[in-house]
């Protein structure tokens, strides 16, 4: 290849795969909203210059470089000050690491070799964001003059437009490192630099990684020069794609990411230093090794008189979920079963006596947008019946022929109901109307364990709708139901994830065919331990119950890094005082204390611990914790998942369908 300057252009798929979702999406975004700043990308009435996004082939030599599409606005960088004035001079690590590039020499190649820095952005998957580099005369990326005490530093200025992007829009560059054999990366440890801007990511790139799903940390925005040191062991992969073991040995690029819908800003980066493990620092003991605190309980009354008591212990007790699948976001049932009667089968040959089917119910009503849009009330709501009733009475059937009761969970992944949807009367009455749709379908069904609940986890993915919003349009959807069907018992849920406390501060509804149902995953740093969409993505190692005898001194040792939040370092440092079974008895007893004033039943219809990494015994020792605090507090259980990473029965390769109940599951959950 002849020497040139140029960028690397993604293709959709792989720009596509760099914004990773997971069970809970969540954890995309940008975790710092920040204002703009000097150095922040400014729109001034001048022509588009060259785009620092453009692609020339290194290969061909020729030039590829696309004019800008007539919707995207003016836009380039600011203009270099006469005079600079350093704010603080950063330093230039050293030693037997690699320095990758401190930009003085003011291009774009690296300091390891023939290797241009490059950019990229989101407009191959119909996002709308800009990336700019001061360029040459000739129109390639240069870097910029500094104010950190060095000549230059790289330097990047972007407008973040997810336009019709799906997901968080987003920009990135960086540099290949050189594939040469007298290069070795297996020693390094590390890497520093500094930064100033906007909060982004740094990707640690390995060629053991086929989908994109790099190893990546997050750094918070700066506006001062800032240092940045990451070690390689805290590093974390998106969590969207195959997790794979992280080997320096197997480098191929550095490269950052910025993420966030409408922000117009920067990032300076300078002095980019690969360090060898010696240089690496080391982990310090963080916490001390206590004795276990049991918190006590004292448990009154539980009397329930109530005969809906009676049935949800007969029919919601030892109950699953059916997950990953019709909840998700787009997924429509058409005709083919991810899980059939085989799997119903096999859940009530062992002793499973209640199914919860969570299904995105709206998704089949056709014309939704329209009939919330609506301003005239001339609208019906239309519906896919035949996808709908098709899997709906598919397990109708099923689960009654194998004596298991079914619950329709209305259940959305894809967030529809908001905060600013939850304002919006059209809106609620489209809930009100599918849920009506829905229960005229089965009001002629004599099955009395049939159940209707209303929406799972209200605004799942932010929890902003109040419980006052919820509970009006609950009581929407439930006149709605009660004008067609008056027999098959309601399960209501309060907002912000089922919450307890909230239920507790509240008053039950007017209809006396109504169980709640509140939702439990404490401790929730153990049940979520190396859940790759959460925070915890990285913890690991966490027993249940807490164990003095295998406490360490350092937090690493149970995946602690610079990365995890605060509130959960803190849960893991009171891990002796939480992680037992008295800790989250506790936590429930109010809800029943409630349910008990108001003599009305309660359930628990998800809890669980994610097992993919977990201890197989801690999670048998969790199950066998909740299943003896639903028979003291006389709770019916439904445990989140069938297989997968919240798993009661075993799974073969990438088969979704269960194969045998997990070995030791059986006594654990009482079946």
């Amino acid at each position: 290849m002849s020497i040139m300057k140029y960028f690397l252009a993604l293709s959709a798929t792989a720009a596509a795969l760099l914004i990773g979702c997971g069970d809970s999406a969540t954890d995309s975004t940008v975790t710092n909203e920040v204002e703009i700043q000097q150095d922040s990308v400014a729109l001034p009435d001048t022509s588009n210059k060259a785009d620092s996004g453009s692609v020339t082939d290194p290969q061909e030599g020729k030039d590829t470089t696309a004019a800008p599409k007539d919707s995207v606005p003016a836009f380039t960088i600011p203009e270099e000050a006469a005079e600079i004035t350093a704010e603080l001079t950063i330093t230039k690590d050293t030693g037997k690491g690699l320095l990758l590039d401190d930009f003085e020499d003011g291009d774009n190649m690296s300091l390891l070799g023939e290797n241009y820095w490059y950019t990229y952005d989101d407009t191959d998957n119909d996002g709308a964001s800009i990336i700019l580099t001061p360029l040459t005369e000739e129109g390639y990326p240069k870097a910029r003059r500094s104010d950190n005490g060095t000549n230059y530093a790289w330097a990047v200025y972007f407008k973040l437009d997810k336009g019709e992007y799906k997901y968080d829009p987003y920009v990135g560059w960086g540099v290949e490192l050189p594939d040469d054999s007298t290069l070795d990366y297996a020693h390094l440890g590390g890497v520093t630099y500094w930064y100033k801007g906007c909060a982004h990511e740094i990707h640690v790139e390995t060629s053991d990684i086929k989908d994109y799903d790099v190893h990546l940390a997050k750094l918070p925005a700066a506006r001062t020069w800032t240092k940045a040191s990451i070690r390689f062991k805290d590093l974390e992969q998106g969590g969207w794609g195959k997790e794979v073991a992280f080997d320096a040995a197997h480098l191929v690029k550095i490269s950052f990411q910025a993420k966030g819908n409408g922000k117009n800003d920067s990032v300076l980066i300078d002095n980019i230093y690969l360090q060898d493990t010696s240089e690496v620092a080391k982990d310090t003991a963080d916490m001390e090794i206590k004795d276990a605190e049991i918190p006590e309980v004292t448990i009154g009354d539980i009397t329930i008189t109530n005969e809906l008591q009676a049935k949800a212990m007969k029919y919601l007790d030892k109950g699953i979920n059916i997950t990953n699948w019709l909840e998700e976001d787009g997924t429509l049932f058409k005709g083919t079963f991810k899980f059939n009667e085989e799997d119903v089968k096999l859940m009530a040959d062992n002793g499973i006596k209640s199914l919860r089917l969570p299904i995105d119910l709206d998704q089949y009503a056709t014309n939704r947008d329209k009939f919330v849009a609506d301003t005239t009330g001339t609208v019906e709501l239309a519906f896919d019946d035949t996808n709908l009733f098709a899997v709906l009475d598919s397990f109708v059937e099923w689960t009654g022929k194998h004596g298991m009761s079914f619950v329709i969970d209305y259940h959305e992944y894809d967030n529809s109901y908001n905060l600013t949807n939850a304002k919006k009367p059209r809106y609620t009455k489209m809930m009100a109307s599918v849920w009506k749709h829905v229960a005229e379908h089965y009001a002629s069904n004599e099955r009395e364990d049939i159940f209707f609940e209303l929406l799972n986890e209200p605004d799942m993915s932010q929890g902003k709708v109040t419980s006052a919003l919820w509970h009006a349009a609950a009581q929407e959807d439930i006149d709605s139901i009660r004008t067609v069907d008056t027999k098959h018992t309601i399960i209501f849920g309060d907002a912000q994830w089922y919450s307890i406390s909230l239920l507790a501060k509240s008053t039950p509804f007017a209809d006396n065919n109504i169980i709640y149902a509140i939702h439990t995953y404490e401790p929730f740093v153990f049940t979520h331990q190396s859940a790759n969409w959460t925070d915890l993505k990285t913890v690991k190692n966490l027993m249940f119950p807490y164990d003095k005898e295998k406490w360490s001194e350092y937090s690493a040792d149970f995946g602690v890094t610079k990365a995890v939040p605060k509130n959960y370092k803190n849960s893991i440092l009171n891990y002796y005082r939480i992680g037992n079974k008295e800790y989250i008895l506790k936590t429930i007893l109010p809800a029943k204390e409630w349910a008990v004033k108001n003599n009305v039943p309660i359930i628990i219809n998800e809890f669980g611990a994610y097992n993919l990494k977990t201890d197989k015994q801690s999670v048998l020792n969790y199950m066998t914790a909740m299943r003896e605090i639903g028979d003291t507090l006389q709770i019916p259980l439904t445990h989140w998942g069938y297989t997968g990473g919240f798993a009661l029965f075993e799974s073969e390769g990438a088969s979704p369908k269960g194969t045998k109940l997990i070995e030791g599951m059986k006594e654990a959950f009482g079946l």
